[in-house]
């Protein structure tokens, strides 16, 4: 069977390892230490959420035809960055660049791609538009005096986020939680929202907020999270039903928008990542990194219903960028708070429904 990994040179496939700088593939699935050229012809795009793929046919040394497909970054993102399926006419030839699959030989991660017209396009690359808005016709400040943070916002380059991913130590009873946590468990991997503060940012989504002097309603670009923040000082009903939105409280200090969330169910704040290897019979798994331990990947942190989110938004000076700085505390997992922070820019993007398509069924073992 073809392998990405072990591919020859050929005039129409060519595998060319190269060493590129560590970062995360799609919840671990790609080894992000080798990129590989494959020319091919495009055999159908499928740009849906949460992974756009290209599918193209490639033909090896042996004149076999072996049916490819390159994970690329959402749907949404891509067409918010003005890609569109026209690019990827049927039955033209592209040269893509990407990582493979660890265990998939026909699957890859695209981290570039050029098209029979000579354009070379990054996986996030933007085409026309930056989506800056005119500030000058925007209120900073509404008339009761708050600062104005209706609009869409969006990260403005999502891969260029620096710094460590924020950790915590875990309780006894946090650390049985996530004890035999397995990537199945991985609401993204089921098209399901995972927590407020990591789907905020996620995959750099077009998120949207609606202000009024009683509440202020948050929809989510990813997975279609909707959130109100209620500003009227009322208590959660005591037939709330506990969700991953839970039941948010906020108020205007000064400047920044305090808001305190409770009231939710049981699920993850880092959901477990599928590990970086395993054992695959018939095949040498001994070049593969060994898994870290609760499920591969990022520190896995689950929440009980005890979970209180303090979150505060500030706006910049021109009204153009909204800071939040979140904290997790949970008594019964958490002994140390889960901290971290973020930052959206004002966007004349589109707010759009996410439609989440699962497609990693397609997947061949």
């Amino acid at each position: 069977m073809l392998n990405l990994r072990i591919l020859g040179l050929t005039a129409t496939l060519c595998a060319a390892p190269l060493v590129v700088m560590a970062h995360h593939g799609i919840s671990g699935q790609f080894d992000m230490s080798i990129e590989n050229e494959l020319t091919g012809n495009v055999t159908r795009i499928s740009l849906v959420n949460p992974h756009a793929y290209v599918y193209f046919d490639v033909t090896d040394e042996n004149g076999e035809v072996i049916n490819m497909r390159c994970a690329m970054e959402s749907g949404s993102t891509l067409k918010r960055g003005g890609w569109t399926e026209e690019m990827f006419e049927i039955g033209s030839e592209i040269t893509v660049l990407g990582s493979p699959d660890w265990d998939d030989p026909t699957t890859c991660q695209l981290t570039k791609i050029t098209f029979a017209d000579g354009m070379t396009l990054d996986r996030q690359d933007t085409i026309g538009d930056d989506g800056t808005v005119d500030v000058a016709e925007r209120e900073i400040v509404r008339e009761d005096g708050t600062p104005n943070i209706d609009g869409n916002w969006a990260m403005a380059n999502p891969q260029e986020r620096s710094g460590e991913r924020p950790t915590t130590s875990l309780t006894e009873a946090g650390m049985s939680a996530v004890a035999n946590a397995t990537s199945d468990e991985n609401p993204r991997l089921n098209c399901q929202i995972t927590n407020i503060a990591m789907d905020w940012t996620f995959n750099g989504m077009v998120n949207s907020i609606a202000q009024s002097d009683t509440e202020i309603t948050i929809s989510y670009g990813f997975m279609d999270l909707e959130r109100t923040i209620h500003l009227d000082g009322s208590d959660m009903p005591d037939d709330f039903v506990p969700s991953r939105a839970g039941y948010s409280v906020g108020e205007w200090d000064g400047d920044t928008l305090v808001v305190t969330t409770t009231g939710f169910d049981e699920g993850w704040i880092m959901a477990p990542s599928p590990p970086r290897g395993g054992d695959t019979e018939g095949e040498e798994q001994a070049d593969r990194p060994e898994p870290p331990a609760g499920g591969g990947g990022p520190q896995t942190v689950k929440n009980s219903e005890e979970l209180t989110v303090i979150e505060q938004f500030t706006l910049n000076e021109d009204g153009t960028v909204l800071t939040r700085e979140y904290s997790f505390v949970d008594p019964l997992y958490l002994e140390t708070p889960f901290e971290g922070s973020d930052e959206v820019t004002l966007t004349s993007d589109s707010y759009e429904d996410y439609a989440c398509e699962d497609l990693t069924d397609e997947r061949t073992e």
